[in-house]
Order: C-alpha cells, then sequence, then structure tokens
C-alpha cells in the first residue's frame, strides 16, 4: 500500500525540524562549553569567596596565579609590590561640612574579613560581561591625539552610527602621570550608552596612541547595573587591536586586599546637598617603568612597562574630564553630575586639585586646551582659584557635563 503524499511530507517535514533543533542545540551547547572555558580561564581558583550586597562576587587569588601573568609578554615578569616613589599625603579639601573626600573607596568586605597574604582581592568576571566583551577595544576615552579638535583615535573603525563626545581639559606636556580629586555622581543612562569621568595619560608614535584612563563610570554595557564604578583602560594601539575595560583581559597587576576594579563606589553626590569624591592618581615608576593606579594613598596595582611601546618613556599628554558614548538613534546620556558645568559647586561635576607630574609644576593656562567636541551639549571650565563656599582652595580645577536629552544625529 502507497503512504498517501500528505502523511510522507509531514515525515520529511519532522525530520528536517527535529535534525535542524539538533543542529541548534548542538551549537548552543557548544557556545556554553566556549563561555564555561573562556570564565574558568580568566577566574583563576580563589582562596576565598565574598558576594556584596550588590551582587558583586569578589575572589581572593594568588597574587602570581592572577589573570595578569596570562599575558605572554609578561610570563617572566617580576611582581612589583609597592611603587618605588613615595606616595604623597593628597591635601584633604574637605573643610566645608557638606563635602566628604573618600580618600580609599574601602570597605567592601566585612570588617573582619580580609584576603590573606599572598592573595588579591579580584571581581569576578561573570557571563554577561562576557556577552559585552566584543565592546571593550571603543570604550576608552576618545582623547585629542594632537593639538587639534580630533577626537577620533587614527584609522578608528568605530560603526558611524556610535558617537563618542568629550569635555575635557587637555595639555600636551611631557609627564609621567596625573591625578585629581573627583567628584562622585551617577548620571542617567540608557542599556547601550556610557558616561564617564576620568584622567588620562596617552603618548604615540604618530600612528597609534598608547594611552591609560582612570576614573569613574557608569557603563552598562559591561557591568549589567546602572551604579557608578571605578573604571580603568588602557590600549597600546588606539584600541585598534588592544583596549581592556578593567580586568576583563590579561595585563594589570592587582597588588591590594582592599581595592579591585570595577568595584561600586558609594556613596554619591547629592544636587545641591552632600558632595562625594573618590581621589584617583596614574602614575609611572622611573625605576621600573610600570605605570601605578592609586587610590587616595593606597596602590591598587600598576600595567607593568611591557603591555606598552611609546607610554615606556613617559606621556606626552595628559587631561581631566568627560565622555559618553551613544548611539546617534537616541537622544545622549548626562555627562557628569547631568547638568552644566556653568552652574558651579554642588551641581556641576567638579574634578579638583588636578597635579600633573612633570619637570615644571602644573602647566601654564596658555599651554592648557579645552576640548568640547559637542559644545551645545556639554561644557568644561578650568578654575585656578579657592572655590567659594568650600572654605579651601581646589587648587587647579573643572567643572564639566552636561543634561541628558541632547541629539547625536
Amino acid at each position: 500500500m502507497k503512504m498517501e503524499v500528505p502523511l510522507l511530507m509531514l515525515l520529511v517535514l519532522f525530520l528536517v525540524t527535529y535534525i535542524q533543533r539538533s543542529v541548534v542545540a548542538t551549537l548552543l551547547h557548544d557556545e556554553e562549553l566556549k563561555v564555561t572555558r573562556k570564565l574558568d580561564l580568566i577566574n583563576k581558583p580563589a582562596t576565598k569567596t565574598f558576594v556584596t550586597k550588590y551582587g558583586d562576587i569578589l575572589d581572593c587569588v594568588e597574587i602570581d596565579k592572577q589573570l595578569a601573568f596570562d599575558h605572554p609578554l609578561l610570563k617572566n615578569h617580576s611582581i612589583q609590590m609597592k611603587p618605588n616613589f613615595k606616595i604623597p599625603k593628597r591635601r584633604r579639601l574637605n573643610t566645608f561640612s557638606s563635602s566628604t573626600l573618600i580618600p580609599s573607596q574601602r570597605r567592601l568586605l566585612p570588617k573582619k574579613v580580609r584576603c590573606q597574604e599572598g592573595t588579591v582581592l579580584i571581581k569576578r568576571i561573570q557571563e554577561e560581561d562576557l556577552a559585552m566583551e566584543k565592546f571593550s577595544p571603543s570604550l576608552g576615552m576618545k582623547f585629542p591625539t594632537s593639538n587639534s579638535y580630533n577626537f577620533a583615535y587614527p584609522n578608528d573603525d568605530q560603526p558611524p552610527q556610535v558617537h563618542n563626545q568629550v569635555a575635557a581639559l587637555v595639555t600636551f606636556t611631557q609627564n609621567t602621570g596625573a591625578a585629581g580629586i573627583i567628584n562622585l555622581w551617577s548620571p542617567e543612562v540608557k542599556p547601550d550608552q556610557y558616561s564617564d569621568a576620568v584622567i588620562f595619560v596617552a603618548n604615540d608614535d604618530g600612528v597609534v596612541a598608547n594611552a591609560i584612563v582612570i576614573g569613574w563610570a557608569v557603563n552598562p554595557l559591561i557591568n549589567q547595573t546602572f551604579f557608578t564604578r571605578l573604571y580603568t583602560y588602557w590600549t597600546k594601539d588606539s584600541g585598534q587591536s588592544t583596549g581592556c575595560y578593567n580586568a576583563m583581559c590579561a595585563g594589570f597587576v592587582q597588588t591590594s586586599q582592599e581595592i579591585t576594579l570595577g568595584q561600586l563606589l558609594s556613596p554619591i553626590s547629592v544636587y545641591w546637598g552632600r558632595q562625594y569624591y573618590v581621589d584617583l592618581t596614574v602614575r609611572q615608576d622611573l625605576k621600573t617603568k610600570n605605570w601605578w593606579l592609586l587610590n587616595g594613598e593606597d596602590s591598587v596595582g600598576y600595567w607593568p612597562k611591557e603591555l606598552f611601546t611609546t607610554l615606556t618613556n613617559g606621556a606626552i599628554r595628559a587631561g581631566w574630564g568627560g565622555e559618553i558614548q551613544s548611539p546617534v538613534t537616541e537622544t545622549a546620556p548626562g555627562m557628569g553630575s547631568g547638568h552644566f558645568a556653568k552652574e558651579g559647586y554642588a551641581r556641576a561635576c567638579l574634578m579638583k586639585d588636578l597635579k600633573l607630574y612633570a619637570p615644571m609644576s602644573f602647566p601654564a593656562e596658555k599651554d592648557l586646551k579645552l576640548y568640547l567636541s559637542k559644545p551645545e551639549c556639554y561644557g568644561v571650565l578650568y578654575e585656578d582659584s579657592p572655590g567659594p563656599g568650600e572654605g579651601g582652595e581646589w587648587g587647579h580645577s573643572i567643572f564639566f557635563g552636561g543634561p541628558p536629552g541632547c541629539s547625536m544625529s
């Protein structure tokens, strides 16, 4: 007896669907295995593990087993436990009753809980972090590469539908580091945007830039949250093939048992209320040529000289300011506090006590440039005088930022 044609077609359709589902299931399983293996490579075995109230997983990892030493250039690297330069006591510019300087942002762990000797504190990378890893080469500050209003890296391959906007104070001065006390805010961003407040140092060979960026960022592209977090980024080729946010890849050598890259920063400043700050420094050790990250008077770790080319010999540019990234199809997020620089203290984002580690003192005003890639949206104002109402000198300082809602088209 012959099988009816419709029944045959149904059988064939069933077989095709079964095969397709089997292939998809196999591909998904292979992808899950790939992600699992990658996470196993990134997250080194922990001697202790803690979970913060914000859901972050923090591991105590043996210092010589951390991810940094997976980098091929660091196979024979000797760990430097502390910088050779003397860490100065920063001026505590918090004499006004509504200001609070937070020099180290510790207390991630309960007071009686600490990583044991020989280990360091590292924020664990999770699966959702890897989902956004592909964006990391484009997430460093698009700082100017010359004494002109040029914010794009040379040969920038970032899709034109995504815009970076910058409001910064920049100096083209030979230096070995920069520092500043940064006002903490939490600007409103959408899931595919980010906003930061940073300090950077950079050098280049005329084609690509070596750079280190430090500061805070609200960046759901990487963190999957809308909290303000400690932010770092480094590249040796303008983000073309290298570009690493926090500890997403091998490179940065963690030395602290209490402070870690990507940690949440809290509390946040209140508009026309109490102001909070974090004190950050990026500085080169002239003896080892490594670049250290300092949080107040605490050393967090360093970027080894082996990671760089031109930056090994110091920096030729430095800057302080803010950056946003947004698809051009959306209105832009806020920068800084989400208010214009001209609004001033306790309303705009303040970065004060700016320092440059250079042979001369802080550059003269004629050697400083204000860079505004979209001045109708974001501004920056430089000041070199005592701040009204705070009761103490701010030193060299800037106000910067702007509100959300600006068109990126």
